[in-house]
C-alpha cells in the first residue's frame, strides 16, 4: 500500500489592500480596545425589624368576685342614697380594667372617687335649676331643652377625658383631647341624621364618630387613627338589614302557624277564633323590639370590625377585632331576660360573661418591638400638669 505524503500547511496570507479584516481578527481586537466591565455591586440585604407576636386581650376576672363587687356597691349606694354610686363606679372599673391583660400585663384606673362624685353634683344640680326653670316658666321648657342638647357635647368630652386620663397600661396614662365643635357633630349631628334617614347615614356616622375619638385618644404621647372604609360599613348595614327580615319573617312565620294550629282546635267555636289572632297581635311588638336589637348589635359588631381593622397606634402597630353579630346578640338578649327571671341576681354574671367576649375577641398586632415602643413613650404633658382638681378634671356622666 503506497503511503500518502501530507501536503504541507499553506502560509496564512496577510489580508489585502482591500478586503477587510476577519470576524475573529476584529472581536480579538475589540476585546483588546475596550476596557472591561465593572463589576456588578451586591445590594447588601436589610435586615427585618424584629416584631413581636400578636397581643391577645384576655380578661382573667371571675363573676363570683364581681358579684360580691356588685352586691356591696348596690347596698351601699341604697344605704347612702346614691352617695356611694362614685366609689361604685371606681370599684367596677378597676375590677374590669384590673383584671384586663395585653401580653401579661394589665390595665389601672387610678380616679379618685371625690372627683367623680363632684362632678356628678354639679351635673344633678344644672339639671335641678333647668327643671325648676320650666316648672316656673313653661314657655322656657323648649329653651332648657335645647340647653341640655348643648351641654351634651360638653360633657361627653369632659367624661371621655377623666375616664381616659385615669387609665394607665404599663404605667403610660391615656388622654382624650376632643373639641367641642367636632364632637357635636358626632354626638348630635351624625346621630341625628342617622335616625331621620332610618339608618341609611349610619355608615358616615359610624364614620365620622370613629375618625372623631380614634385621633382625640392618645397613648402617652402617641396618637391613634382610624378611616373605617364606607363600602364595609355599608356592607354590614346590609347584613344587618338581611338579618333583620329573614328573622322577621321566620318569628312571624312561627306565630303565625302556633295561631292558626290553635284556630284549628277551636273549630266550631267561631267566639274563640277571634282571639288567637289578636294573640298574635300582641306578640308582634316583642318581636320587632327582638328583631331590631338583632339587627342592631349584628351593625355594631361589623362596625366594630371594621373600625379597629383599620385602627393604627402611632402608624405602626394595629388591631383586628373578630366580633360575631349574632353571638353578641344572643349575649345581650339572654343576660336581659335572664336578668329579670332571676331579679336583677344574674346582672354581674351578664357583665363580666358581656366583657370578656367584647375583649377576648380584640387582638394588638405590633409593628415592632413592643417592649422597646413602650419604653420610648412619653407621657402626655397635659395629664402630668393637670392637678387632677377642680372642673378640668371631674366625670360628668351619670
Amino acid at each position: 500500500m503506497a503511503n500518502e505524503t501530507p501536503h504541507p500547511e499553506e502560509p496564512e496570507l496577510p489580508p489585502k489592500a482591500n478586503e477587510p479584516p476577519s470576524s475573529k481578527q476584529t472581536s480579538a481586537d475589540n476585546s483588546k480596545d475596550k476596557p472591561p466591565e465593572p463589576a456588578t455591586p451586591t445590594v447588601p440585604e436589610v435586615p427585618s425589624l424584629p416584631t413581636s407576636p400578636p397581643q391577645p386581650f384576655q380578661f382573667e376576672g371571675s363573676a363570683g368576685e364581681y358579684f360580691g363587687i356588685w352586691l356591696v356597691n348596690l347596698l351601699l349606694s341604697v344605704i347612702t342614697l346614691g352617695i356611694y354610686s362614685a366609689w361604685a363606679k371606681v370599684r367596677r372599673l378597676r375590677f374590669f380594667l384590673g383584671y384586663t391583660t395585653i401580653g401579661g400585663h394589665r390595665f389601672e384606673y387610678h380616679a379618685n372617687p371625690m372627683a367623680i362624685l363632684k362632678g356628678r353634683l354639679v351635673a344633678v344640680g344644672v339639671l335641678i335649676i333647668l327643671n325648676v326653670i320650666s316648672w316656673l316658666a313653661p314657655i322656657l321648657g323648649g329653651l332648657t331643652t335645647l340647653a341640655l342638647l348643648l351641654l351634651l357635647p360638653w360633657v361627653a368630652n369632659r367624661s371621655l377625658r377623666f375616664n381616659a386620663r385615669m387609665t394607665s397600661f404599663r404605667n403610660v396614662h391615656f388622654d382624650f383631647q376632643g373639641s367641642y365643635g367636632k364632637g357635636f357633630v358626632a354626638f348630635l349631628i351624625f346621630p341625628f341624621l342617622a335616625m331621620i334617614s332610618l339608618g341609611l347615614l349610619a355608615p358616615f356616622a359610624t364614620r365620622y364618630s370613629a375618625r372623631y375619638l380614634a385621633s382625640s385618644y392618645h397613648y402617652g404621647t402617641s396618637e391613634l387613627e382610624t378611616d373605617p372604609p364606607l363600602a364595609a360599613l355599608y356592607r354590614g348595614l346590609f347584613i344587618a338589614f338581611g338579618i333583620m327580615v329573614l328573622t322577621m319573617l321566620v318569628l312571624i312565620g312561627l306565630l303565625v302557624s302556633v295561631t292558626m294550629g290553635l284556630e284549628m282546635l277551636t273549630v266550631g267555636m267561631i267566639e274563640e277564633a277571634p282571639q288567637d289572632w289578636v294573640l298574635l297581635l300582641q306578640f308582634l311588638p316583642g318581636v320587632v323590639v327582638i328583631v331590631f336589637y338583632l339587627g342592631l348589635f349584628c351593625y355594631r359588631a361589623i362596625a366594630r370590625n371594621v373600625v379597629f381593622g383599620d385602627l393604627k397606634l402611632a402608624k405602626v402597630h394595629s388591631f383586628k377585632s373578630r366580633l360575631s353579630g349574632i353571638r353578641l346578640a344572643w349575649i345581650l338578649i339572654s343576660n336581659t331576660l335572664l336578668t329579670v327571671l332571676t331579679l336583677g341576681l344574674l346582672q354581674p354574671w351578664g357583665a363580666v360573661r358581656r366583657w370578656r367576649y367584647e375583649m377576648e375577641t380584640l387582638t394588638l398586632i405590633p409593628g415592632g418591638p413592643l417592649d422597646e415602643f413602650i419604653g420610648q413613650v412619653q407621657p402626655s404633658s397635659e395629664v402630668i400638669s393637670s392637678e387632677y382638681a377642680d372642673l378640668q378634671d371631674m366625670d360628668f356622666g351619670l
